[in-house]
């Protein structure tokens, strides 16, 4: 049972941080800004509340910031 309580848990968090991509694209703060030429991949470019500004991010990289309101690079996702 508990193992299903942490998978919805787990999947409602997810689910969180899409709508949060998704306002955040709507707000502005988060900018398609195309296709990485090497991989075919979305970038997008974050305009954070202090100001500063992260350039050349993947979705993933994104919704990873959402979650843990640290950014990290990570080709690899």
């Amino acid at each position: 049972m508990k193992i299903l309580f942490f998978a919805a848990m787990l999947v409602a968090h997810q689910h969180t941080a899409e709508m949060k991509f998704r306002e955040m694209q709507d707000d502005g703060s988060v900018v398609y800004e195309g296709e990485d030429i090497d991989t075919g991949r979305p970038m997008f470019t974050l305009f954070l509340a202090d100001g500063s500004t992260i350039e050349y991010a993947y979705r993933e990289e994104v919704i990873n910031y959402i979650n843990t309101n640290q950014f990290q690079y990570n080709d690899f996702q």
